[in-house]
């Protein structure tokens, strides 16, 4: 196949250079990533200023760029202008930490694999918990990229998210819809050494509503998780069918 690898993390991430390397004993591989750490930051992309794109050395076979934007804009970028021919599949990752739940509203890795569904490109997200052993999960997920179906299995976007465990501890593989596990986080006022107050987002460890049978609480589990998305946001039971007048 012809392959677009993105990611938020960075050019600079070593898990990419691992999955990218992989890939091209296979596959021919094109690299498109931002020149920094870009997570969390979404969908957002470049409106004002250009795109600054620079080759990097990645590996034989592989043509690799970073450019001076966000996730997203790899995947537009890459796409539209920096890879010869029709691109058969988006990978996006594989991302240090999860992307389950309310994850999924920040990620920059899912946003950038939206992003392709936006584009009419089928796209894959891989994410695992920053603990996790990288070569473990880059098998994981070649094993599994052999035996996605493009046709039957990836609709738009399929975010996979492999736990943290040795192969041989991984229960299985799970199908699960988007749970609704939100993080508890606060901020703390600070006062920097300027006199200025300042705000920190502290972490309060564990998730708030997990629920149930979902991509967190398989993974929790010690399961990969598979979830469909799509790019579109209307929720189909939100017409109450109110008539309004003005």
């Amino acid at each position: 196949m012809n392959l677009l690898l993105v990611n938020d993390d960075g050019i600079h991430s070593q898990a990419l250079r691992q999955l990218a390397l992989a890939l091209a004993k296979q596959h021919r591989v094109t690299v498109v990533a931002p020149d920094r750490e870009q997570s969390a930051v979404s969908h957002g992309i470049n409106l004002w200023d250009p795109l600054f794109v620079k080759e990097v050395p990645l590996g034989e076979g592989i043509r690799a760029y970073s450019v001076t934007g966000k996730p997203a804009d790899c995947t537009r970028l890459g796409l539209k202008n920096l890879t010869e021919e029709p691109v058969d599949l988006v990978i996006s990752g594989p991302n240090y930490g999860i992307n389950a739940g309310g994850d999924l509203l920040y990620s920059g890795t899912v946003s950038a694999a939206l992003e392709a569904a936006m584009l009419h490109q089928k796209a894959i997200a891989v994410s695992a918990p920053r603990e996790a052993d990288m070569e473990t999960v880059i098998q994981v997920f070649l094993d599994l990229l052999e035996q996605i179906d493009l046709e039957q299995d990836v609709r738009q976007v399929l975010n996979i998210n492999i736990p943290a465990l040795p192969r041989k501890k991984i229960k299985g593989v799970k199908w699960a819809p988007q749970g609704g596990a939100q993080w508890l986080d606060s901020y703390e006022e600070r006062v920097a050494p300027d006199g200025r107050h300042y705000f920190w987002p502290l972490s309060q460890g564990g998730p708030r509503d997990p629920g149930k049978d979902n991509d967190y609480t398989w993974l929790k589990a010690g399961y990969v998780s598979l979830t469909p998305l799509q790019m579109f946001m209307t929720d189909p039971e939100g017409f109450s069918g109110k008539e309004f007048v003005l």
